[in-house]
């Protein structure tokens, strides 16, 4: 897969992303970030997802893609790249994101979102054009960039372009009135 958009519009719309997300955290008292089943969109019909789990779901795909660009840099192919596209694995990844956090207090897996966040951020920055259009140096079935495989990983449909919060509260304000 090849990028859709240019670097400066992927990290531009990430930083929304990152801020969108950050805004919530900021109004949410930790007692609505932890209470279950608030979590109405996006998710698979058995979760009863709070915002800490959906956090983690957030948290796991971009670990993936900060790992994703590190393996791509070292010519290996990451695990995430073909997963994601697999519905099961997808699914595991899904679940998988959520359980891997379900031990960390909040106030670790809001460190932990902060701190993976602003990795990504930094990496994508840190990239110039010719980086983002870059080829794999691995052997890969389908002609694909850097900015594509970040893409591929990140932005899956039915996401918006680098929004994956929205898939999941698509309206703030009224899931905050939800809360409470």
């Amino acid at each position: 897969m090849r990028a859709t958009v240019e670097r400066e519009e992927a990290l531009r719309l990430l930083k929304i992303e990152h801020q969108a997300v950050a805004a919530l955290i900021a109004e949410l008292t930790d007692e609505e970030m932890t209470r279950r089943d608030t979590i109405q969109h996006g998710m698979y019909t058995d979760q009863e997802c709070s915002f800490k789990d959906l956090l983690a779901h957030l948290i796991c795909y971009e670990v993936y893609t900060v790992e994703a660009i590190r393996e791509w840099r070292s010519s290996r192919k990451h695990w995430a790249i073909e997963a994601v596209r697999d519905p099961r694995r997808g699914r595991e990844i899904h679940y998988g994101g959520i359980a891997d956090r379900a031990h960390l207090s909040l106030g670790a897996q809001l460190d932990e979102y902060r701190t993976v966040s602003q990795a990504l951020e930094r990496k994508i920055r840190a990239m110039s054009d010719a980086d983002w259009r870059s080829a794999p140096s691995f052997a890969s079935a389908d002609e694909s960039d850097l900015g594509g495989m970040i893409e591929g990983i990140l932005v899956l449909p039915p996401r918006p372009m680098y929004r994956h919060l929205p898939v999941h509260i698509p309206d703030a304000a009224r899931y905050i009135r939800s809360l409470r």
